[in-house]
């Protein structure tokens, strides 16, 4: 036989049998993430300098690497720009820079 009690303790805790607030599941109080991470950024930021370097050295299967990651950070902005074509422009950006990737790959053993 179940109790009341034990349901509606069930229910204020997560996975782990910790209590959580009601805070957690309000959509409304939770921030939304706008933005770069700072990791993100100095990611961006040092990615960008390499590939001016490898550009310099001429360095191709490094410069697709970069190129490659670059395209993929870009993909939140895909929505910015495009509008209601933004989902589907934002998997093709996600689409290109893995092929770009392997392809970078492929080009450096060969």
């Amino acid at each position: 036989m179940r109790y009341r009690w034990f349901v509606r303790e069930e229910d204020r805790t997560d996975e782990f049998g910790n209590p959580v607030s009601r805070a957690v599941h309000d959509e409304a109080l939770q921030p939304k993430k706008t933005g770069y991470a700072r990791g993100e950024l100095l990611a961006i930021v040092i990615v960008a300098f390499i590939l001016l370097y490898e550009w310099v050295t001429d360095d191709g299967p490094l410069i697709m690497i970069c190129v490659s990651f670059l395209v993929h950070e870009m993909r939140p902005l895909a929505p910015l720009f495009f509008g209601e074509h933004g989902k589907a422009v934002s998997n093709a950006m996600r689409g290109f820079s893995i092929a770009l990737f392997v392809g970078a790959l492929v080009w450096t053993f060969l």
